[in-house]
């Protein structure tokens, strides 16, 4: 039986990212944008931590552009945040992720350094494809913000 008296608690550290569910309108339905790590085995949004002297909407534009290539985007909100915590190198870390919704027209992303392909996907199958269910709630918060956006828009083009 293992003696745990005397062992130190793991140093915690506060981290805090910034990402962003891009989305581009095709034939009137809008398709979503996410990376994918083959060794890693995941498919995700795009995010990463807020540098020195950026905002969160400005470090998730960077993060975007970086990882996606993508750098024509419309801010279309926030979307939420999300909070975790993730063991590594004998630290825990509680992470935030402020998640923005981005609208682009650009259909040719470039894959970033860190993952290796990425695609664009219809909502119901990113929403099975995302590897993390708090990823997920993101989505399925986007999609509820450009579904009522849709909506408005809907509304102001009928005649009353």
């Amino acid at each position: 039986m293992a003696d745990w008296t005397g062992m130190q608690p793991r140093p915690r550290v506060k981290v805090t990212s910034s990402g962003g569910v891009v989305y581009r309108w095709e034939n009137g339905t809008p398709l979503f944008l996410l990376l994918g790590s083959n060794k890693r085995g995941v498919r995700c949004l795009p995010k990463g931590l807020i540098e020195e002297d950026e905002d969160e909407v400005t470090a998730a534009m960077r993060e975007v552009r970086e990882e996606t290539g993508v750098s024509r985007v419309k801010l279309r909100g926030k979307v939420g945040q999300i909070k975790y915590q993730f063991g590594y190198r004998a630290k825990t870390f509680d992470k935030t992720v402020h998640f923005f919704l981005f609208e682009t027209d650009q259909t040719d992303p470039k894959v970033g350094t860190e993952h290796d392909f990425e695609e664009w996907l219809l909502y119901d199958r990113a929403l099975q494809t995302l590897s993390y269910p708090n990823e997920k709630e993101m989505l399925t918060r986007a999609w509820s913000m450009i579904q009522a956006k849709a909506g408005q828009a809907k509304l102001q083009q009928e005649p009353s």
